[in-house]
């Protein structure tokens, strides 16, 4: 895809701070140069799945704060909003779907017309810089032009498909051999080979052989901090949930049952927590409570529970999220949401 063409760094007049998203609750309590005054949401629902949830709360409450929430649904995101803005779902908007785990290319035409005064969040956007009386014409381009552009890359997999078959056709294959091996002719590394021995990670200042690194909070033994927090949590994926979409669907609640804690009898033991009994799962950052699952399908000194249920169906508004550290990863820069140390203790009425 051509996606400057779809970003258009070009336009932005100055050079533009970026705030880190996984860091929203730094960036909302702990900026100041200047303060974020104004948080516009859209396609996400921070407050149930940004790590620090405590502080991201805390931030969404501030009185100064003008935060507008585009949703479907009154998620926990959008309760904090002083606005909210109805958005269309997939079947009342146009959309061009990429490629994700295979070879096709979508086009997603309206299946009825928007309810309301739902809108798709570009013709928000054009209808903010009409407001804000911007003359740039491409802020104005319709949702089929933006799909014309992104489609014009000159990428050999788009070769032969232009937007008005798709449109027509309403999926088409992209341009690879069929049957279609991955990298059956070469890598896309500078050498064209599998690099055992990476330029591209020296560069980026970390070691050129891949191997194992050791997780900075989960590794630790007999510091102050795996004293305090003896066991490893991993929030693996809910079966009724997508991340957390669905989590607000009463069937699906209904299905995923109570938060539960999988635990092995070794830990639970000490602890004096049966199955069944609610615990409360915390670290320095935050708490959230579960109900415990003793059982030999984990390992000792590790927890699990699922990821994806909103604070606001959960005990105390808190999800597994109040407990994960807003840091970076040492590469990418991604959310560390598997490595946390936390402390288990059965829950008192």
């Amino acid at each position: 895809m051509n996606w400057t063409a779809l970003w258009r760094d070009d336009l932005k007049p100055r050079e533009t701070r970026a705030l880190d998203a996984k860091r929203l609750g730094e960036g909302l309590l702990e900026i100041d140069n200047p303060p974020v005054r104004a948080l516009f949401v859209y396609g996400s629902n921070p407050a149930a799945s940004v790590p620090n949830q405590t502080k991201v709360l805390r931030g969404l409450t501030r009185d100064d704060l003008f935060t507008v929430a585009v949703e479907h649904f009154l998620t926990d995101t959008a309760r904090y909003a002083d606005i909210v803005l109805p958005a269309t779902m997939q079947i009342e908007h146009r959309d061009l779907l990429i490629a994700y785990g295979h070879l096709y290319l979508a086009w997603n035409e309206p299946a009825v017309p928007p309810p309301g005064e739902c809108l798709p969040a570009t013709e928000m956007f054009r209808r903010l810089a009409r407001t804000m009386g911007l003359d740039t014409p491409a802020l104005y381009d319709s949702d089929e032009t933006i799909a014309r552009q992104l489609l014009d890359s000159g990428h050999p997999s788009l070769a032969g498909i232009t937007f008005e078959e798709l449109k027509a056709r309403g999926w088409m294959r992209l341009n690879y051999p069929d049957p279609f091996v991955p990298f059956g002719n070469a890598f896309p590394t500078a050498s064209g080979k599998l690099e055992f021995v990476s330029d591209r990670m020296a560069g980026s200042g970390l070691d050129p052989i891949a191997g194992y690194t050791p997780s900075h909070e989960t590794s630790q033994r007999d510091t102050a901090l795996a004293r305090e927090y003896p066991l490893a949590l991993v929030t693996p994926a809910n079966h009724f949930f997508l991340n957390s979409i669905f989590a607000n669907v009463p069937s699906q609640q209904q299905r995923a049952g109570v938060a539960t804690l999988l635990i092995h009898p070794d830990d639970a033991g000490p602890r004096h927590i049966a199955a069944g009994d609610e615990v409360r799962v915390a670290n320095a950052r935050g708490a959230f409570f579960a109900v415990a699952d003793v059982s030999d399908r984990i390992r000792p000194g590790v927890v699990a529970s699922t990821k994806g249920r909103w604070p606001g169906c959960s005990k105390e508004s808190a999800t597994i999220n109040a407990t994960v550290d807003a840091r970076d990863s040492d590469m990418g820069g991604g959310a560390v949401y598997h490595d946390n140390r936390v402390r288990v203790d059965r829950s008192r009425p």
